[in-house]
């Protein structure tokens, strides 16, 4: 073989490794990158995103020095604020969106309530209570197919508002689902089922919505499970404190568990690109999983306190709310401005 032959031999190898190295997750990571990060309010919370219009619509509640509280419009592109919603009276936390009627539904935590608001035109419709002394509204879950809305309600015992979307009012509760119930999701092509986190309790209930019960409860495989979604095959967990996402069947066997960061609390599922996002509220970082594999293909900085992801099911592109590092004002001393926090950050392939 000649010294020419040698050295196209030599190129193709080249190459061939080089492929080979484009192939692995370590190299499939740099593909998920930070686009941008900015400001959205304070006290920023959660997001959801309109497939009306492609906005990404974000909860504000303000903070100990800026009281107050909006839903604030951003641009998906640029993530500038392009128009914002006032509802001071009952500052927002939690977020969902019901794409056919345009109506969004924020849990007003610090008031115990449910806000209905019509994102065309801004306006308030209505303020939903469920009549009881106390309460502690905390996520919200749309069924659109039945213009049903579910709250969870914390507590111990904890239950699940259900309200019509129709009229935007209070219809009844789910009793006594467990100690500190959260985040929520339907069962597979079911919505008369829900998964429910129990967050105390290490667990997930299977909770039927025509009859009201709890027809069983199973370990979440994590400690401190706060949210949770599906594929349409496996639940997937975010466990706050053990800092993992967990992979369950809808039987309740674990098959996968995955450390993800300390704080595991947002958690998005992505039909697109068969992905699992998880915000990782104490390490600033929100990892992206694949959801054949279960492997970590990223991990990426996000902001101070990354608390929520949503990912645009026509883009496949993932955006991340960041809260602000807390602390109570100390009299006498500027109050810091947290640059990383109160932010969203747009992550694109």
């Amino acid at each position: 073989m000649n010294k020419n032959n040698n050295n196209l031999s030599r190129k193709m190898l080249l190459s061939m490794a080089l492929l080979g190295l484009l192939a692995t997750p370590a190299a499939q990571a740099l593909a998920q990158q930070v686009d941008k990060s900015a400001p959205a309010g304070t006290g920023i919370y959660e997001a959801v995103i309109s497939n009306n219009d492609g906005h990404i619509y974000v909860t504000a509640a303000g903070s100990r020095n800026t009281p107050g509280g909006a839903i604030y419009k951003l641009d998906p592109t640029s993530l500038s604020v392009v128009d914002s919603i006032s509802l001071k009276d009952n500052p927002p936390f939690g977020i969902a969106i019901n794409n056919k009627t345009q109506t969004v539904y924020t849990t007003n935590t610090r008031s115990n309530s449910v806000s209905a608001v019509d994102i065309r035109s801004g306006k308030l419709l209505a303020t939903i209570t469920h009549g009881g002394e106390k309460s502690h509204t905390r996520e919200v879950l749309v069924d659109e197919k039945n213009n049903l809305i579910y709250v969870s309600d914390v507590g111990d015992p904890s239950s699940i508002w259900v309200i019509d979307g129709k009229t935007n009012k209070y219809l009844h509760t789910l009793e006594n689902i467990g100690k500190t119930v959260t985040g929520m999701v339907f069962a597979p092509g079911n919505n008369n089922v829900l998964y429910v986190t129990v967050m105390s309790d290490n667990a997930i209930a299977k909770v039927n919505t025509k009859t009201r019960k709890v027809e069983k409860t199973f370990p979440s495989g994590g400690e401190a499970p706060v949210n949770i979604v599906s594929d349409g095959k496996y639940l997937f967990v975010a466990n706050q404190k053990s800092g993992t996402i967990t992979v369950l069947d809808d039987s309740g066997n674990l098959i996968h568990s995955v450390p993800t960061g300390a704080g595991a609390i947002g958690i998005a599922y992505d039909a697109v690109k068969s992905r699992i996002y998880s915000a990782n509220r104490q390490t600033g970082t929100t990892s992206i999983i694949d959801a054949n594999t279960f492997k970590v293909i990223a991990d990426l900085q996000t902001g101070s306190h990354p608390n929520n992801v949503k990912v645009d099911s026509k883009t496949g592109i993932a955006y991340v709310v960041n809260k602000a590092k807390g602390g109570r004002p100390v009299e006498g001393q500027a109050v810091v401005k947290d640059i990383n926090g109160d932010t969203v950050t747009r992550i694109v392939d």
